[in-house]
Protein backbone atom coordinates (compact mmCIF):
# COMPACT_ATOMS: atom_id res chain seq x y z
CA UNK A 1 0.00 0.00 0.00
CA UNK A 2 1.76 3.36 -0.50
CA UNK A 3 0.51 6.51 0.81
CA UNK A 4 -1.53 9.12 -0.72
CA UNK A 5 0.58 11.71 1.35
CA UNK A 6 4.55 12.75 0.65
CA UNK A 7 7.56 10.90 2.85
CA UNK A 8 9.35 13.61 2.83
CA UNK A 9 13.47 13.56 3.11
CA UNK A 10 15.53 13.26 6.60
CA UNK A 11 14.14 16.12 8.90
CA UNK A 12 16.51 19.00 10.41
CA UNK A 13 18.25 16.92 12.99
CA UNK A 14 19.88 14.54 10.61
CA UNK A 15 23.04 15.70 8.25
CA UNK A 16 21.99 15.70 4.59
CA UNK A 17 21.86 12.13 2.60
CA UNK A 18 23.74 11.59 -0.21
CA UNK A 19 21.05 10.89 -3.49
CA UNK A 20 21.57 7.11 -2.83
CA UNK A 21 21.39 7.17 0.76
CA UNK A 22 18.19 9.26 0.73
CA UNK A 23 16.06 6.98 -1.52
CA UNK A 24 16.88 4.02 1.17
CA UNK A 25 15.61 6.23 3.52
CA UNK A 26 12.31 6.70 1.41
CA UNK A 27 12.15 3.26 0.69
CA UNK A 28 12.83 2.22 4.19
CA UNK A 29 9.59 4.75 5.55
CA UNK A 30 7.50 3.48 2.93
CA UNK A 31 7.88 0.41 4.49
CA UNK A 32 7.73 0.79 7.74
CA UNK A 33 4.41 3.17 7.30
CA UNK A 34 2.87 -0.10 5.82
CA UNK A 35 3.63 -2.15 7.95
CA UNK A 36 2.03 0.79 10.89
CA UNK A 37 -0.95 0.89 9.04
CA UNK A 38 -1.14 -3.50 8.73
CA UNK A 39 -0.92 -3.53 12.25
CA UNK A 40 -3.39 -1.02 13.23
CA UNK A 41 -6.04 -2.03 10.47
CA UNK A 42 -5.23 -5.50 11.37
CA UNK A 43 -6.65 -4.50 15.13
CA UNK A 44 -9.62 -2.68 14.02
CA UNK A 45 -10.92 -5.17 11.89
CA UNK A 46 -10.57 -7.75 14.52
CA UNK A 47 -12.25 -5.23 17.47
CA UNK A 48 -14.99 -3.94 14.87
CA UNK A 49 -18.33 -4.19 15.65
CA UNK A 50 -20.16 -4.45 12.14
CA UNK A 51 -22.98 -2.72 11.37
CA UNK A 52 -25.07 -2.10 14.31
CA UNK A 53 -23.85 1.40 15.00
CA UNK A 54 -23.87 3.12 11.54
CA UNK A 55 -24.54 6.89 10.48
CA UNK A 56 -27.79 6.10 8.73
CA UNK A 57 -27.90 9.12 7.32
CA UNK A 58 -24.52 9.05 5.54
CA UNK A 59 -25.30 5.52 4.86
CA UNK A 60 -28.53 6.29 2.72
CA UNK A 61 -26.48 8.57 0.36
CA UNK A 62 -24.11 5.82 -0.10
CA UNK A 63 -26.86 3.44 -1.02
CA UNK A 64 -28.68 6.11 -3.27
CA UNK A 65 -24.99 7.40 -4.99
CA UNK A 66 -24.48 3.49 -5.88
CA UNK A 67 -28.17 2.56 -6.84
CA UNK A 68 -29.83 5.22 -8.08
CA UNK A 69 -26.94 7.89 -8.71
CA UNK A 70 -28.87 10.56 -5.91
CA UNK A 71 -27.75 12.18 -3.34
CA UNK A 72 -31.29 12.18 -1.29
CA UNK A 73 -32.44 9.73 0.95
CA UNK A 74 -34.80 6.82 0.54
CA UNK A 75 -36.84 8.04 3.34
CA UNK A 76 -37.05 10.04 6.13
CA UNK A 77 -34.24 8.71 8.82
CA UNK A 78 -33.91 11.54 11.13
CA UNK A 79 -37.54 11.58 11.53
CA UNK A 80 -36.91 15.64 11.22
CA UNK A 81 -38.84 18.16 8.63
CA UNK A 82 -35.24 20.50 9.29
CA UNK A 83 -33.48 17.90 6.32
CA UNK A 84 -36.68 18.26 4.02
CA UNK A 85 -34.88 19.62 0.85
CA UNK A 86 -36.90 22.16 -1.85
CA UNK A 87 -37.72 19.28 -3.78
CA UNK A 88 -40.06 17.33 -1.44
CA UNK A 89 -36.95 14.66 -0.89
CA UNK A 90 -35.16 13.88 2.56
CA UNK A 91 -31.55 15.16 2.85
CA UNK A 92 -28.30 13.92 5.02
CA UNK A 93 -27.18 16.70 6.92
CA UNK A 94 -23.92 15.62 6.56
CA UNK A 95 -21.25 17.09 4.23
CA UNK A 96 -20.64 14.71 0.95
CA UNK A 97 -16.98 13.36 1.73
CA UNK A 98 -18.22 10.62 3.69
CA UNK A 99 -21.04 9.10 1.79
CA UNK A 100 -18.60 8.93 -1.02
CA UNK A 101 -15.96 7.76 0.58
CA UNK A 102 -18.24 4.59 1.57
CA UNK A 103 -18.95 4.33 -1.76
CA UNK A 104 -16.22 1.58 -3.18
CA UNK A 105 -17.37 0.03 0.14
CA UNK A 106 -20.86 -0.24 -0.33
CA UNK A 107 -20.41 -1.39 -4.04
CA UNK A 108 -18.26 -4.15 -3.54
CA UNK A 109 -20.32 -5.67 -0.32
CA UNK A 110 -23.27 -5.96 -3.60
CA UNK A 111 -20.85 -7.71 -5.96
CA UNK A 112 -19.71 -10.21 -3.17
CA UNK A 113 -23.22 -10.88 -2.34
CA UNK A 114 -24.34 -11.45 -5.79
CA UNK A 115 -21.65 -12.79 -6.66
CA UNK A 116 -21.32 -15.43 -3.60
CA UNK A 117 -25.06 -15.32 -3.03
CA UNK A 118 -24.30 -14.47 0.82
CA UNK A 119 -26.99 -13.52 3.41
CA UNK A 120 -26.79 -12.68 6.67
CA UNK A 121 -29.31 -11.02 9.61
CA UNK A 122 -31.49 -8.52 7.38
CA UNK A 123 -31.02 -7.26 3.78
CA UNK A 124 -28.68 -4.78 4.49
CA UNK A 125 -26.41 -5.75 7.20
CA UNK A 126 -23.79 -6.82 5.08
CA UNK A 127 -23.60 -3.68 3.39
CA UNK A 128 -23.60 -1.52 6.20
CA UNK A 129 -20.89 -3.64 7.55
CA UNK A 130 -18.86 -2.71 4.67
CA UNK A 131 -19.70 1.05 4.80
CA UNK A 132 -18.55 0.85 8.85
CA UNK A 133 -14.91 -1.01 7.04
CA UNK A 134 -14.14 2.43 5.79
CA UNK A 135 -13.83 3.97 9.29
CA UNK A 136 -11.82 1.13 10.00
CA UNK A 137 -9.54 2.17 6.90
CA UNK A 138 -9.65 5.90 7.29
CA UNK A 139 -9.14 5.88 11.10
CA UNK A 140 -5.71 3.25 11.00
CA UNK A 141 -4.57 5.61 8.18
CA UNK A 142 -4.33 8.18 10.58
CA UNK A 143 -1.33 5.98 12.17
CA UNK A 144 1.25 6.32 9.32
CA UNK A 145 0.86 9.92 8.93
CA UNK A 146 1.49 10.64 12.34
CA UNK A 147 4.42 8.68 12.33
CA UNK A 148 5.88 10.47 8.96
CA UNK A 149 4.81 13.61 10.91
CA UNK A 150 6.34 12.90 14.28
CA UNK A 151 9.48 11.72 12.26
CA UNK A 152 9.62 14.49 10.73
CA UNK A 153 9.43 16.81 13.99
CA UNK A 154 11.73 15.30 16.07
CA UNK A 155 13.91 12.70 13.93
CA UNK A 156 13.22 10.02 16.50
CA UNK A 157 11.96 6.79 15.25
CA UNK A 158 11.37 5.39 18.78
CA UNK A 159 9.22 8.38 19.65
CA UNK A 160 7.46 8.73 16.21
CA UNK A 161 6.35 5.34 16.44
CA UNK A 162 4.56 5.86 20.34
CA UNK A 163 3.09 9.26 19.20
CA UNK A 164 1.63 6.71 15.74
CA UNK A 165 0.41 3.52 18.13
CA UNK A 166 -0.50 6.36 21.20
CA UNK A 167 -2.94 7.94 18.60
CA UNK A 168 -4.24 4.18 17.41
CA UNK A 169 -4.65 2.35 20.36
CA UNK A 170 -4.69 5.48 23.56
CA UNK A 171 -7.62 7.20 22.10
CA UNK A 172 -11.08 7.17 21.07
CA UNK A 173 -10.30 6.80 17.87
CA UNK A 174 -10.13 3.48 18.25
CA UNK A 175 -13.24 3.07 19.24
CA UNK A 176 -14.79 4.92 16.74
CA UNK A 177 -13.20 2.72 14.07
CA UNK A 178 -15.57 0.59 14.69
CA UNK A 179 -18.68 2.43 13.49
CA UNK A 180 -20.03 4.04 10.46
CA UNK A 181 -19.40 7.89 11.84
CA UNK A 182 -17.00 10.35 9.78
CA UNK A 183 -15.43 11.66 12.84
CA UNK A 184 -12.00 9.20 12.31
CA UNK A 185 -12.33 10.15 7.94
CA UNK A 186 -12.29 13.77 8.87
CA UNK A 187 -9.32 12.90 11.18
CA UNK A 188 -7.50 11.41 8.48
CA UNK A 189 -8.07 14.13 6.31
CA UNK A 190 -7.57 17.37 8.34
CA UNK A 191 -4.18 15.44 9.49
CA UNK A 192 -3.29 14.83 5.90
CA UNK A 193 -3.75 18.56 5.10
CA UNK A 194 -1.67 19.53 7.86
CA UNK A 195 1.34 17.01 7.30
CA UNK A 196 1.22 18.31 3.56
CA UNK A 197 0.98 21.76 3.90
CA UNK A 198 3.73 21.47 6.72
CA UNK A 199 5.97 19.80 4.60
CA UNK A 200 5.50 21.66 1.69
CA UNK A 201 6.23 25.05 3.43
CA UNK A 202 9.41 23.42 4.96
CA UNK A 203 10.38 21.98 2.03
CA UNK A 204 9.38 24.53 -0.43
CA UNK A 205 7.66 22.08 -3.02
CA UNK A 206 4.46 23.51 -4.14
CA UNK A 207 3.00 20.35 -5.66
CA UNK A 208 2.59 19.11 -1.69
CA UNK A 209 1.27 22.40 -0.55
CA UNK A 210 -1.26 22.37 -3.23
CA UNK A 211 -1.72 18.83 -1.88
CA UNK A 212 -2.35 20.38 1.36
CA UNK A 213 -5.42 22.51 0.18
CA UNK A 214 -6.86 19.51 -1.45
CA UNK A 215 -7.15 17.49 1.65
CA UNK A 216 -8.06 20.34 3.80
CA UNK A 217 -10.96 20.53 1.21
CA UNK A 218 -11.77 16.93 1.45
CA UNK A 219 -12.10 17.52 5.54
CA UNK A 220 -14.64 20.13 4.70
CA UNK A 221 -16.74 18.21 2.63
CA UNK A 222 -17.08 15.99 5.67
CA UNK A 223 -17.56 17.54 8.50
CA UNK A 224 -18.72 21.38 7.89
CA UNK A 225 -16.84 22.74 10.60
CA UNK A 226 -13.81 21.74 9.26
CA UNK A 227 -13.80 24.87 6.72
CA UNK A 228 -12.30 26.48 10.43
CA UNK A 229 -9.35 24.90 10.17
CA UNK A 230 -8.17 27.41 7.76
CA UNK A 231 -7.58 29.86 10.37
CA UNK A 232 -4.72 28.37 11.89
CA UNK A 233 -3.20 27.00 8.64
CA UNK A 234 -3.52 30.07 7.21
CA UNK A 235 -1.62 31.87 9.47
CA UNK A 236 0.95 29.36 9.74
CA UNK A 237 1.61 29.85 6.59
CA UNK A 238 1.47 33.52 6.71
CA UNK A 239 3.97 33.38 9.95
CA UNK A 240 6.57 31.12 7.92
CA UNK A 241 6.38 33.34 5.23
CA UNK A 242 5.95 37.00 6.32
CA UNK A 243 9.89 38.11 5.39
CA UNK A 244 8.97 37.11 1.40
CA UNK A 245 5.69 38.87 0.31
CA UNK A 246 5.46 37.15 -3.06
CA UNK A 247 6.40 34.18 -1.63
CA UNK A 248 3.55 34.65 0.71
CA UNK A 249 1.03 35.22 -1.67
CA UNK A 250 2.32 32.31 -3.88
CA UNK A 251 1.81 29.43 -1.26
CA UNK A 252 -1.46 31.67 0.01
CA UNK A 253 -2.69 31.24 -3.30
CA UNK A 254 -1.60 27.45 -3.83
CA UNK A 255 -2.93 26.32 -0.74
CA UNK A 256 -6.25 28.40 -0.83
CA UNK A 257 -7.17 27.74 -4.61
CA UNK A 258 -8.00 23.92 -3.63
CA UNK A 259 -9.65 24.93 -0.63
CA UNK A 260 -12.12 27.96 -2.44
CA UNK A 261 -12.77 24.94 -4.60
CA UNK A 262 -13.71 22.44 -2.40
CA UNK A 263 -15.90 25.90 -0.48
CA UNK A 264 -17.65 26.19 -3.91
CA UNK A 265 -18.55 22.46 -4.04
CA UNK A 266 -20.04 22.78 -0.37
CA UNK A 267 -22.09 25.70 -1.77
CA UNK A 268 -23.50 24.02 -4.47
CA UNK A 269 -24.16 20.84 -3.11
CA UNK A 270 -26.66 23.16 -0.49
CA UNK A 271 -27.90 25.40 -2.75
CA UNK A 272 -29.26 22.06 -4.80
CA UNK A 273 -30.62 20.07 -1.69
CA UNK A 274 -31.79 22.84 0.01
CA UNK A 275 -32.12 26.15 -2.10
CA UNK A 276 -29.53 28.19 -0.22
CA UNK A 277 -25.64 27.64 -0.46
CA UNK A 278 -24.99 28.25 3.37
CA UNK A 279 -28.17 25.62 4.63
CA UNK A 280 -26.00 22.52 4.98
CA UNK A 281 -29.67 21.19 6.15
CA UNK A 282 -28.99 21.64 10.44
CA UNK A 283 -29.87 25.47 10.37
CA UNK A 284 -33.20 24.60 11.17
CA UNK A 285 -31.62 21.84 13.74
CA UNK A 286 -32.64 22.71 17.17
CA UNK A 287 -29.70 20.42 18.72
CA UNK A 288 -27.40 22.08 16.37
CA UNK A 289 -27.70 25.60 17.54
CA UNK A 290 -24.66 27.83 18.93
CA UNK A 291 -26.77 28.42 22.59
CA UNK A 292 -24.51 26.48 25.49
CA UNK A 293 -22.72 28.81 27.01
CA UNK A 294 -18.87 28.48 26.58
CA UNK A 295 -17.82 27.55 29.63
CA UNK A 296 -20.40 25.09 30.63
CA UNK A 297 -19.41 23.17 27.32
CA UNK A 298 -15.58 23.43 28.26
CA UNK A 299 -16.58 22.34 31.38
CA UNK A 300 -18.44 19.27 29.66
CA UNK A 301 -15.47 18.48 27.35
CA UNK A 302 -12.83 18.93 29.54
CA UNK A 303 -13.77 17.54 33.40
CA UNK A 304 -17.30 16.03 33.10
CA UNK A 305 -17.89 12.38 34.01
CA UNK A 306 -19.54 12.05 30.69
CA UNK A 307 -17.32 13.82 27.78
CA UNK A 308 -13.51 15.06 29.43
CA UNK A 309 -11.05 14.91 26.65
CA UNK A 310 -8.81 13.80 29.64
CA UNK A 311 -11.03 10.80 31.18
CA UNK A 312 -11.58 9.33 27.72
CA UNK A 313 -8.00 10.27 26.46
CA UNK A 314 -5.55 10.74 29.24
CA UNK A 315 -2.75 10.69 26.48
CA UNK A 316 -3.91 14.25 25.68
CA UNK A 317 -2.89 15.44 29.37
CA UNK A 318 1.06 14.19 28.24
CA UNK A 319 0.15 15.82 24.62
CA UNK A 320 -0.20 19.38 26.28
CA UNK A 321 3.00 18.93 27.89
CA UNK A 322 4.36 17.76 25.16
CA UNK A 323 3.39 20.73 23.39
CA UNK A 324 5.57 23.12 25.48
CA UNK A 325 8.60 21.04 24.97
CA UNK A 326 7.81 21.14 20.95
CA UNK A 327 7.39 24.93 21.16
CA UNK A 328 11.18 25.24 22.54
CA UNK A 329 12.58 23.98 19.54
CA UNK A 330 9.63 24.30 16.75
CA UNK A 331 7.12 27.35 18.10
CA UNK A 332 5.40 27.98 15.38
CA UNK A 333 4.33 24.46 14.75
CA UNK A 334 3.39 23.92 18.13
CA UNK A 335 1.20 26.59 17.56
CA UNK A 336 -0.05 25.65 14.27
CA UNK A 337 -1.10 22.50 16.70
CA UNK A 338 -2.75 24.10 19.87
CA UNK A 339 -4.44 26.30 17.62
CA UNK A 340 -6.40 23.68 15.80
CA UNK A 341 -7.22 21.98 19.08
CA UNK A 342 -8.66 25.64 20.87
CA UNK A 343 -10.11 26.15 17.54
CA UNK A 344 -12.25 22.79 17.27
CA UNK A 345 -12.50 22.99 21.26
CA UNK A 346 -14.45 25.95 21.68
CA UNK A 347 -16.82 25.30 18.51
CA UNK A 348 -17.64 22.36 19.93
CA UNK A 349 -18.46 24.11 23.67
CA UNK A 350 -20.72 26.39 22.03
CA UNK A 351 -23.19 23.64 20.11
CA UNK A 352 -26.33 23.27 22.01
CA UNK A 353 -25.50 18.92 21.51
CA UNK A 354 -21.72 19.61 22.23
CA UNK A 355 -21.35 15.97 23.88
CA UNK A 356 -22.69 14.34 20.67
CA UNK A 357 -25.42 12.59 22.15
CA UNK A 358 -25.13 8.67 22.66
CA UNK A 359 -21.03 9.11 22.66
CA UNK A 360 -17.96 7.22 24.24
CA UNK A 361 -16.45 10.52 24.99
CA UNK A 362 -16.12 13.84 23.31
CA UNK A 363 -16.78 12.25 19.62
CA UNK A 364 -16.17 15.73 17.68
CA UNK A 365 -12.59 16.28 19.19
CA UNK A 366 -11.38 13.13 17.26
CA UNK A 367 -10.30 15.03 14.29
CA UNK A 368 -8.10 17.18 16.35
CA UNK A 369 -6.63 14.20 18.71
CA UNK A 370 -3.98 13.65 16.53
CA UNK A 371 -2.29 16.87 17.53
CA UNK A 372 -2.36 15.77 20.66
CA UNK A 373 0.12 12.84 20.28
CA UNK A 374 2.41 13.08 17.46
CA UNK A 375 4.12 16.36 19.91
CA UNK A 376 4.80 13.52 22.55
CA UNK A 377 7.74 12.13 19.69
CA UNK A 378 9.60 15.96 20.65
CA UNK A 379 10.02 13.99 23.82
CA UNK A 380 12.39 11.14 22.39
CA UNK A 381 15.46 12.75 21.18
CA UNK A 382 18.32 11.46 23.60
CA UNK A 383 19.73 14.88 23.93
CA UNK A 384 16.20 16.10 25.90
CA UNK A 385 14.53 14.00 28.26
CA UNK A 386 11.51 15.88 30.41
CA UNK A 387 10.81 14.49 33.75
CA UNK A 388 7.28 13.96 33.07
CA UNK A 389 8.31 11.32 30.39
CA UNK A 390 9.16 8.43 32.88
CA UNK A 391 5.75 8.31 33.55
CA UNK A 392 4.32 8.26 29.75
CA UNK A 393 4.73 4.30 29.65
CA UNK A 394 1.83 4.48 32.57
CA UNK A 395 -0.19 7.12 31.03
CA UNK A 396 0.03 5.37 27.59
CA UNK A 397 -1.16 2.33 29.50
CA UNK A 398 -3.85 3.72 31.02
CA UNK A 399 -4.48 5.35 28.16
CA UNK A 400 -5.21 1.95 26.28
CA UNK A 401 -6.99 0.90 29.60
CA UNK A 402 -9.93 3.56 29.22
CA UNK A 403 -10.36 2.70 25.59
CA UNK A 404 -11.02 -1.57 26.12
CA UNK A 405 -14.47 -0.62 27.81
CA UNK A 406 -15.61 1.15 24.33
CA UNK A 407 -13.93 -1.51 22.40
CA UNK A 408 -15.63 -4.43 24.05
CA UNK A 409 -19.04 -3.50 24.18
CA UNK A 410 -21.06 -1.11 22.28
CA UNK A 411 -21.98 1.96 24.54
CA UNK A 412 -25.05 3.38 22.51
CA UNK A 413 -26.63 0.03 23.41
CA UNK A 414 -25.56 0.25 27.18
CA UNK A 415 -26.72 4.14 27.33
CA UNK A 416 -29.95 3.01 26.00
CA UNK A 417 -30.07 0.13 28.22
CA UNK A 418 -29.44 2.16 31.31
CA UNK A 419 -32.17 4.88 30.24
CA UNK A 420 -34.81 1.92 30.11
CA UNK A 421 -34.89 1.03 33.59
CA UNK A 422 -33.82 4.17 34.57
CA UNK A 423 -36.79 6.67 36.02
CA UNK A 424 -36.84 10.33 34.66
CA UNK A 425 -33.86 9.49 32.46
CA UNK A 426 -32.26 12.26 30.73
CA UNK A 427 -29.66 13.15 28.69
CA UNK A 428 -27.79 14.98 31.27
CA UNK A 429 -27.04 11.97 33.49
CA UNK A 430 -25.15 10.77 30.61
CA UNK A 431 -22.71 14.04 31.27
CA UNK A 432 -22.52 15.00 34.26
CA UNK A 433 -23.15 12.18 36.58
CA UNK A 434 -20.75 8.69 37.32
CA UNK A 435 -23.21 5.82 37.45
CA UNK A 436 -24.60 7.22 34.12
CA UNK A 437 -20.99 7.94 32.32
CA UNK A 438 -20.31 5.76 29.47
CA UNK A 439 -16.91 4.54 30.67
CA UNK A 440 -18.89 3.41 34.36
CA UNK A 441 -21.52 1.45 32.39
CA UNK A 442 -19.66 0.56 29.38
CA UNK A 443 -16.93 -0.90 32.38
CA UNK A 444 -19.55 -2.36 34.48
CA UNK A 445 -20.61 -4.10 31.20
CA UNK A 446 -17.76 -5.68 29.72
CA UNK A 447 -16.68 -7.33 33.51
CA UNK A 448 -20.05 -9.05 32.91
CA UNK A 449 -20.14 -9.70 29.44
CA UNK A 450 -16.73 -10.98 28.69
CA UNK A 451 -16.61 -14.35 30.39
CA UNK A 452 -20.69 -14.61 29.35
CA UNK A 453 -19.81 -14.69 26.28
CA UNK A 454 -16.72 -16.74 26.18
CA UNK A 455 -18.80 -19.09 27.95
CA UNK A 456 -21.57 -18.74 25.25
CA UNK A 457 -18.30 -19.15 22.18
CA UNK A 458 -16.75 -21.96 24.28
CA UNK A 459 -20.67 -24.33 24.33
CA UNK A 460 -20.50 -23.83 28.21
CA UNK A 461 -23.82 -22.53 28.72
CA UNK A 462 -26.77 -21.12 25.78
CA UNK A 463 -26.96 -17.74 23.99
CA UNK A 464 -30.04 -16.23 24.19
CA UNK A 465 -31.89 -16.67 20.84
CA UNK A 466 -31.73 -13.50 17.97
CA UNK A 467 -34.57 -13.17 15.66
CA UNK A 468 -33.72 -11.44 12.23
CA UNK A 469 -37.47 -10.64 11.75
CA UNK A 470 -38.53 -6.97 11.45
CA UNK A 471 -38.78 -3.88 9.04
CA UNK A 472 -35.20 -3.83 6.91
CA UNK A 473 -35.08 0.15 8.19
CA UNK A 474 -36.31 -0.76 11.99
CA UNK A 475 -33.62 0.85 14.23
CA UNK A 476 -33.91 -1.52 17.42
CA UNK A 477 -32.98 -4.61 15.81
CA UNK A 478 -29.29 -4.11 17.36
CA UNK A 479 -30.87 -4.27 21.28
CA UNK A 480 -31.32 -7.93 20.08
CA UNK A 481 -27.42 -8.30 20.83
CA UNK A 482 -26.99 -6.21 23.67
CA UNK A 483 -25.61 -9.19 25.45
CA UNK A 484 -22.82 -9.67 22.54
CA UNK A 485 -19.54 -8.23 22.90
CA UNK A 486 -19.13 -6.09 20.39
CA UNK A 487 -17.60 -7.83 17.78
CA UNK A 488 -18.39 -8.77 13.98
CA UNK A 489 -17.66 -12.35 14.78
CA UNK A 490 -19.67 -12.69 17.71
CA UNK A 491 -22.46 -11.37 15.53
CA UNK A 492 -22.23 -13.78 12.49
CA UNK A 493 -21.92 -16.75 15.46
CA UNK A 494 -25.16 -15.73 17.25
CA UNK A 495 -26.99 -15.32 14.16
CA UNK A 496 -25.81 -18.85 12.84
CA UNK A 497 -23.63 -17.79 9.94
CA UNK A 498 -20.61 -19.25 11.64
CA UNK A 499 -20.00 -22.05 14.26
CA UNK A 500 -17.83 -21.26 17.32
CA UNK A 501 -14.73 -22.66 16.38
CA UNK A 502 -14.65 -20.74 12.54
CA UNK A 503 -15.94 -17.63 14.11
CA UNK A 504 -13.04 -17.54 17.12
CA UNK A 505 -10.43 -18.38 14.06
CA UNK A 506 -11.85 -15.95 11.82
CA UNK A 507 -12.14 -13.45 14.37
CA UNK A 508 -8.44 -14.01 15.71
CA UNK A 509 -6.62 -13.83 12.21
CA UNK A 510 -6.48 -10.57 12.10
CA UNK A 511 -4.39 -10.60 15.49
CA UNK A 512 -2.10 -13.24 14.22
CA UNK A 513 -1.17 -10.87 10.87
CA UNK A 514 -0.59 -8.15 13.04
CA UNK A 515 1.86 -10.15 15.15
CA UNK A 516 3.89 -10.72 12.35
CA UNK A 517 3.67 -7.14 10.82
CA UNK A 518 4.95 -6.50 14.20
CA UNK A 519 7.82 -8.56 14.47
CA UNK A 520 8.72 -7.36 10.68
CA UNK A 521 8.34 -3.55 12.20
CA UNK A 522 10.62 -4.51 15.22
CA UNK A 523 13.16 -5.93 12.57
CA UNK A 524 12.98 -2.79 10.56
CA UNK A 525 13.81 -0.31 13.26
CA UNK A 526 16.43 -2.68 14.83
CA UNK A 527 17.77 -3.30 11.84
CA UNK A 528 18.66 0.36 10.89
CA UNK A 529 16.41 0.18 8.14
CA UNK A 530 15.00 3.40 9.28
CA UNK A 531 17.97 5.45 10.36
CA UNK A 532 17.13 6.62 13.74
CA UNK A 533 18.79 10.12 15.18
Amino acid sequence: MTLAVPLGDAPSQVSHPSKSRRAVMVKSFRHTACNIFGIVFCVYIMTTGGSFATDLASYEVTKNLVQQGSVAMSYNVLATAAERGVDGRYYAPVGLGHPVFGVPFYFASRVIQRGLDVRVGKPETLDKAAVVLGSAVAAALCAPVAFLFAWRLSGSVVGSLVAAFGLAFGTILWPYSKFGFNAPLAAFFLLAATYCTWLGVRSARTSVLALGGTWLGCALLTRHEMALMAIPLGVWIVVESMTDRPKLLRRCMTFGAPVAVAVGVWMWYNFVRFGHPFDTGLLRDPNVQFDTPLLVGLYGLLASPGRSLFLYVPIAGAGLLALKVLAGRDWSTAMLFGGQVVMLLFVVAKLHQWDGGESYGPRYLIPVLPFLTIPIAACFPLDYRPRWRRFLPIIIAVSILVQLPGILVDYSKMQQAFARRTDEYSIQMSRYTWPAAPLTLNTRAAIQGVPRNIAYLLGISSPPDVSTTGQETQRDFSQQFSFSLDFWWFYLFYLGALPAGAALVLGLLPLLIALRLVRSLYRSVHGHEVSPV
